[in-house]
């Protein structure tokens, strides 16, 4: 008999897990709980995140809710949830009335070696933060952001030439190939154990803006090429540079490397396509305070 898995995910790398979790014959996938449908981009569209639009394409049984209130408790209680499968989901945060719908508890999977690097950009500060090993962490839980005891930690490496994109494909893609492994020890009372985490070792990173994501050229330039990394695809490092007429203009570093010095590859003066730094340098000047 199969086990009623609740899903609650709203990003690209959500699906991930849930393609996987789809496949195993061993889990129902009861429902697919995400957020609801918002405006995006210039014309401000509204527009289904990944998780939606895959439910719909797949005729899958799919819930869009911006808060836990009672009605969403109820209809979830009608569905029999077991145990919940929480992947990049983001607020509203798990309140207990929420956790106690699932006799199995909610397992989260989160891309750092928990109690390190807790809350929503895991991935960018540990690239900025020049760390060169990582894990993807499955655990349950609680009514505190990423605090819950420890069910499994999944090793990998962090490259020199690290984005966040290949950071978060890489760490979702182990807790995949794993999930199955993962979810059956964890549900198998003989060889269950959690590991509380050591909350002396927490650390927390805030989530980045577009204006905290300015470069801070007082940086030694091997963390500005790690900082350029982290923040790819989104918000984009970003600076002030100037033209030869004297005026101020923000510019977007898309890329760079670093091989004994910052070079900076592609980016977008504001207003123009994007194009290579070698080919304008010539006629802007970085501006290097804030």
């Amino acid at each position: 008999m199969s086990t009623n898995i609740v899903f609650f995910g709203s990003s690209p790398y959500s699906l991930i897990i849930l393609e996987k979790l789809l496949t195993l014959p061993e889990y129902n996938v009861s429902v697919i709980v995400t957020k609801t449908d918002k405006p995006v981009g210039r014309d401000q569209t509204v527009t289904a995140n990944p998780v939606a639009q895959f439910a719909t394409d797949h005729h899958l049984l799919l819930l869009q809710i911006e808060q836990f209130n009672t009605d969403f408790h109820s209809q979830l209680s009608t569905l029999t949830p077991q145990v919940g499968l929480c992947v990049a989901f983001g607020p509203p945060f798990f309140d207990q009335a929420m956790i106690d719908l699932f006799p199995l508890g909610i397992i989260n999977i989160h891309p750092s070696p928990l109690p390190k690097y807790r809350g929503a950009t895991p991935g960018p500060w540990q690239i900025i933060n020049g760390e060169t090993t990582s894990a993807v962490t499955f655990f349950l839980i609680d009514l505190l952001p990423d605090h819950g005891p420890i069910i499994a930690q999944l090793p990998f490496d962090i490259t020199p030439t690290e984005t966040s994109a290949s950071f978060y494909q890489k760490a979702f893609t182990i807790a995949s190939t794993n999930l199955l492994s993962v979810l059956s020890t964890y549900l198998s009372p003989l060889t269950s154990k959690l590991i509380p985490q050591d909350h002396i070792q927490k650390s927390y990173y805030p989530k980045f803006t577009k204006d905290t994501a300015q470069i801070d050229w007082s940086w030694p330039e091997i963390k500005i090429d790690r900082f350029i990394r982290a923040l790819t695809p989104w918000p984009i490092a970003w600076t002030f540079v100037r033209n030869l007429n004297g005026d101020p203009q923000k510019m977007k570093i898309f890329s760079s490397k670093f091989d004994q010095k910052l070079i900076l590859d592609l980016v977008q003066i504001e207003g123009k396509k994007p194009v290579l730094w070698s080919e304008i340098k010539k006629y802007y000047q970085i501006i290097t305070k804030k």
